[in-house]
């Protein structure tokens, strides 16, 4: 593989399309973990998720998805979690679920060791190879990526949270989980269809390079439009930001500009007319809007992506894709390697060396 210029050989662009088979075989084994993650943390009276970066993302999208399962969940930064223990009072009586794909950086290693030392019940979702000392079940995602872009670790994480809510939510005969099992099923064959048509995102990504990009979700697909930032950062070194939709359009707005691209999730649910609503905005002032699910009426001349339906609650695994597709075509097209995290050019290698990002163990 080339150092400077990715092609289809990079390692970011074949995780991307091992996603189906990572997904399904976590759908074929890991009900099995899922259930014994519910009986460690299914009596606790408030569940703790816990992440930085792409990990906190997947600790937000759990939050949304054990709240079906009839839980007071809360997605805390590891950072927060760690250093700001006492804003939050984690009790004997709660659990805590730690997100760190590999357990070798340093806050999500603070956020454990902060975690077992509260007597919670302490699980964890990380890599096969992943330590998480005193963790009390490690469930387990993929194989350690070797792009530094990660994208199927975070879909399978997410996915190892849905089958645990999937299953706490069975047990409680929670109602808002009652399609998350046959939305699951379903996501292998839909997220290998969205790969099979990533040509139909090709223009968005050549127009994207030189633009500035607005990505913005609702509900539970907010955290997949800041998911979106991660990957364009990392993968493309593109200008990108993300906001709440309704907090983008709460005074943000008012800084696009003509021939600025709006990357916005419209997915059934409540938000879908007000997706609408800022579409038709975003395009009265010249913006390129881009809807990574369904048409919106009020903004005919916006190019859609569509998605097939699902559980608005398991959306986030899917809508997510789109986004994962863009940063890799926009580093293709920039002659960016979206595997290196800027490691190498010595400048950023040695930035990085001031502030550590791994444990000193």
């Amino acid at each position: 593989m080339s150092t400077t210029v990715p092609t289809t050989d990079s390692f970011m662009y074949q995780t991307m399309h091992a996603q189906p088979r990572d997904v399904q075989r976590l759908l074929d084994e890991g009900w099995e973990p899922a259930q014994q993650a519910a009986e460690l943390i299914g009596g606790a009276e408030r569940i703790f998720l816990t992440g930085i970066g792409t990990s906190y993302h997947a600790a937000l999208a759990g939050s949304w998805l054990l709240r079906a399962a009839g839980f007071d969940a809360r997605a805390v930064n590891s950072f927060d979690f760690a250093h700001y223990a006492s804003s939050f009072g984690v009790r004997p009586t709660d659990a805590v679920i730690v997100m760190a794909h590999t357990g070798l950086k340093l806050i999500s290693s603070d956020a454990m060791r902060v975690a077992v030392n509260t007597d919670a019940a302490v699980i964890s979702v990380g890599n096969t190879t992943a330590e998480h000392p005193g963790s009390q079940l490690i469930l387990r995602s993929v194989e350690p990526e070797k792009s530094a872009a990660y994208t199927s670790s975070h879909v399978c994480a997410m996915t190892i949270l849905a089958q645990i809510a999937t299953v706490l939510g069975e047990q409680r005969n929670a109602t808002a989980t009652a399609g998350f099992r046959d939305a699951l099923t379903a996501l292998p064959g839909q997220i290998a269809d969205v790969l099979a048509r990533e040509d139909e995102v090709l223009p968005i990504s050549k127009a994207a390079t030189t633009a500035r990009i607005y990505a913005a979700g609702a509900g539970p697909n907010e955290v997949t439009a800041l998911e979106s930032v991660i990957k364009v950062r990392e993968a493309a070194y593109g200008w990108i930001d993300a906001l709440a939709l309704e907090q983008f359009l709460h005074g943000p707005i008012v800084a696009v500009n003509e021939g600025d691209l709006a990357a916005l999730v419209n997915v059934s649910g409540p938000s879908v007319e007000r997706t609408g609503q800022i579409a038709a905005m975003l395009s009265h002032v010249g913006v390129n809007v881009w809807l990574i699910g369904k048409p919106a009426a009020a903004a005919p001349n916006a190019t859609v992506f569509s998605l097939p339906e699902t559980d608005e609650l398991i959306s986030p695994l899917l809508a997510v894709v789109p986004y994962q597709i863009l940063a890799y075509q926009m580093a293709a097209e920039k002659g960016i390697n979206p595997d290196t995290f800027r490691r190498d050019n010595p400048r950023y290698a040695d930035a990085f060396a001031l502030s550590p990002l791994r444990a000193t163990t």
